[in-house]
């Protein structure tokens, strides 16, 4: 795991907002998932290596964010100000500027943005937003590093005369596990939008 790596750079964004605070009566916007769903939608086949959520509430408590250490996250921000501090922290996080793009078919109206890392140890993130009457939803995914982009796959593309059977076993399994780029998300992070949307307006995770 890189430094910075996923639930980092935004947790960090969190922390430096204003208002951040322990959960007490705040909404729990880890109680939209189950355990079950958060290995589909978001480790996405990828190891979860045992490790559980975080919940930061953030904006003076209109904000409250469910960190995925393996490879996402999910916010509900309500009123007053949801979109005033929803813009906050994506400025904190320094991904304001980034290109919005319409999504259709999720909440009331959504948009999806690829921020460009600030270098290569920042999160390759797929983020979508979608407004639910009142309240918005954020759901963030963070592109997988394949092996197969790493040193191993340097090792693995060059000459394989010497190697064991085993050793071309491992490297064929290697050169499978490429990148992903933070497009390639969005079928991902769409989805796993329309079930967060379908479980706010459903009043889940209060």
């Amino acid at each position: 795991m890189t430094p910075m790596s996923h639930r980092g750079l935004l947790m960090l964004a969190a922390l430096t907002m204003p208002g951040g605070a322990a959960l007490s009566a705040q909404s729990n916007p880890c109680a939209l998932l189950t355990n079950a769903e958060a290995v589909t939608h978001i480790a996405r086949g990828q190891p979860t290596y045992g490790e559980t959520t975080d919940v930061v509430v953030v904006g003076g408590g209109t904000g409250s964010l469910c960190e995925y250490p393996f490879g996402g996250q999910i916010g509900v921000w309500r009123a007053p100000n949801a979109q005033a501090n929803l813009e906050r922290f994506l400025a904190a996080w320094k991904a304001d500027k980034a290109a919005r793009h319409p999504v259709a078919g999720v909440g009331d109206r959504a948009w999806i943005m690829f921020p460009v890392p600030e270098n290569e140890y920042k999160d390759r993130t797929a983020y979508l937003v979608a407004h639910v009457g009142q309240q918005i939803v954020t759901v963030a995914l963070f592109a997988h590093d394949g092996s197969a982009d790493g040193p191993m796959g340097q090792v693995c593309r060059g000459d394989q005369s010497r190697l064991t059977p085993d050793e071309k076993e491992d490297c064929r399994k290697i050169l499978a596990d490429a990148s992903e780029t933070q497009e390639s998300l969005q079928p991902a992070v769409v989805e796993l939008a329309r079930l967060v949307v379908e479980r706010v307006r459903a009043g889940r995770g209060s």
